[in-house]
């Protein structure tokens, strides 16, 4: 080998050698950082740990408690609300402490809202009452917002609830079939011969049940409460006057916390709904043993349909003209003969109902509104030295705010949020134009005194009444909370139903009370023939009567009634494709 050849080889060599150690040298050196690292880390979580048991001393005032188990957090949370200080103004996590702050809660949806650089006024005893009467606490203006967006949730359910069935099926592409029953002569929409358009029209009963997380049934059907003491204790560690965290974190639960399915059940028969006068008896037997040449397909009729399911607009699945044929049954003859009064003979054409579970996620579960607090307070970058996301302890402080009473320690109440006003006299006079001039006086009397009815009768769950007018009955009064808290004397539908034509002909026209014995009340009329003042009726779970007002777009119909979802009487505008159509007065 050259001489010049050695040189570069060695050259080369010590190069590679080089590079070679260079690589190794800068492994050790990232390992070290990585080292380095892990130890600041830990000593940053054991630093902040101190630290927020020190702010745990320095606001609660007292003795801080190691938690060794959910029983001692939850021992330490009530010590808390035992030993501390009896004045609510007092910043306390188990306190809710917007109920003390007066201020325009800033939101997107409303611009009459003050901006958020507003300063924040907290009033003390000797601030002047009139402020506190003109202003409502944020916690209150919160409190209404949340239960605007559950009337909007609710108003969605009852939508499913009042909708025709065959618009289910067609919405979700689910078999025609599980929704065909037998030939309804009163339907005009059935043919006869052709079984492919034997639909149900509507849903005999609607079923609706509450449950939390893990699927245990709920008495209450929303949770704002168990949001509000989330959002509470949460801003108390951030801002407790942080009014638009406290919003927007309250939405973003609320809108994350509800769903539901649905379920379509079997069609099946009633012992006879439909009476007729029919000579030829003996035929009855024949049409309900008629025969097929092509079976119904094996398949579920227990449709499901989520919240979550996209719509999807298609053509109905339908049997054709040919997929049956009547092989057995004087059919014909049994048809032409229900309009012949000679003998009696009841009739069912088919019932289907529709099962509604709503999942409420609560503060109680254990998959629940902390499970999916994804945004705010399980957010690793929301963490700070005294928030490291919903431990027990701080879980607890939300449960216990929940517990309280809100309307005793802070004055809120469900019965005090009402979205409802009363019509005006040019109101009531605009609706009164727009009746049909044909109309009876007694009609329009009973039409005028649903109207101003509207926005003045609380509602309240099983709330009848034996008087008539507004003075005797004293309306809005406090009385022992229902089931759902509302704690104003009022009426529930079938009970105002009731109410108002008492009132209008100062004696009783109904004589059974409650919405199942709505349905027999009077005389069946058919929905085409609905005229103002009649009452459209669901039974069921859900069970609920409107009284007609008038058609709208779309196939619609305006109704007034008591309304439990905004807790008074109120117009809105639904399908309110309901089984029984019945007209009280002829006249």
């Amino acid at each position: 080998m050259s001489k010049n050849n050695r040189k570069s080889h060695n050259i080369a060599s010590k190069t590679s050698n080089k590079k070679s150690f260079n690589l190794e040298v800068l492994i050790y050196k990232l390992l070290a950082l990585l080292g380095i690292f892990c130890v600041c880390f830990l000593a940053y979580k054991i630093y902040t740990s101190l630290n927020e048991e020190q702010s745990f001393r320095s606001v609660s005032r007292k003795p801080y408690k190691t938690v060794t188990d959910k029983e001692d957090v939850l021992n330490s949370a009530y010590s808390i609300i035992e030993n501390a200080s009896s004045d609510n103004d007092s910043l306390d996590p188990t306190n809710l402490n917007l109920s003390k702050v007066y201020t325009f809660v800033e939101d997107d949806e409303d611009k009459k809202f003050l901006s958020a650089n507003t300063p924040i006024p907290v009033l003390s005893d000797e601030d002047k009452v009139e402020e506190q009467t003109d202003l409502k606490s944020s916690a209150f203006q919160i409190y209404e917002k949340l239960q605007n967006r559950y009337k909007i949730y609710y108003q969605q359910l009852n939508s499913l609830c009042d909708t025709k069935p065959v618009n289910i099926v067609r919405q979700y592409h689910y078999d025609g079939y599980s929704i065909i029953g037998k030939y309804n002569p009163e339907d005009p929409s059935h043919k006869i011969g052709k079984r492919h358009t034997w639909f149900i029209p509507n849903f005999q009963n609607v079923n609706i049940e509450y449950r939390d997380g893990d699927g245990n049934l709920l008495e209450d059907d929303n949770n704002i409460k168990d949001i509000m003491s989330m959002a509470s204790v949460y801003t108390y560690y951030k801002d407790p006057y942080d009014t638009k965290t406290f919003l927007k974190y309250c939405y973003d639960l609320f809108d994350n916390s509800y769903s539901y399915v649905a379920s379509i059940s079997e069609v099946y028969y009633c012992s006879g709904c439909m009476h007729y006068d029919d000579p030829t008896v003996s035929t009855l037997s024949n049409i309900n043993n008629i025969s097929y040449d092509k079976i119904k397909p094996e398949t579920s009729t227990q449709k499901v349909l989520s919240k979550d399911t996209p719509y999807k607009a298609g053509k109905l699945i339908r049997l054709s003209d040919d997929d049956y044929q009547v092989t057995s049954g004087d059919y014909k003859t049994y048809i032409e003969s229900l309009d012949k009064n000679v003998d009696s003979l009841n009739y069912c054409p088919g019932h289907i109902d529709l099962n509604l579970q709503v999942k409420v996620l609560t503060l109680d579960a254990s998959y629940g509104l902390t499970s999916i607090d994804s945004n705010y307070g399980n957010k690793g970058l929301n963490f700070t030295k005294n928030w490291h996301g919903w431990d027990p302890l701080k879980k607890n402080y939300a449960r216990l705010l929940s517990y309280k009473d809100w309307e005793k320690e802070y004055g809120l109440s469900l019965s005090y949020v009402d979205f409802v006003e009363p019509l005006t006299q040019e109101e009531i006079n605009y609706y009164l134009s727009r009746l049909d001039s044909n109309l009876t006086k007694n009609r329009i009397a009973v039409v005028e005194t649903a109207l101003r009815s509207v926005g003045r009768i609380p509602y309240y769950y099983g709330g009848k009444t034996s008087r008539f007018g507004y003075e005797t009955n004293n309306f809005g009064t406090r009385v022992p909370a229902d089931y759902k808290g509302r704690c104003l004397k009022g009426l529930d539908c079938s009970g105002w139903v009731n109410w108002v034509y008492g009132t209008t002909f100062n004696k009783y026209i109904i004589k059974s009370e409650g919405t199942a014995k709505l349905a027999t009340e009077g005389s069946k009329i058919t929905r085409k023939d609905l005229l103002p003042g009649d009452i459209i009726v669901r039974p069921g779970i859900d069970s609920h009567v409107m009284m007609f007002l008038e058609w709208a777009e779309g196939g619609q119909m305006t109704v007034v009634h008591e309304n439990g979802g905004v807790n008074n009487v109120s117009i809105g505008t639904f399908d309110a494709y309901y089984p029984y159509y019945r007209r009280i007065i002829n006249s």
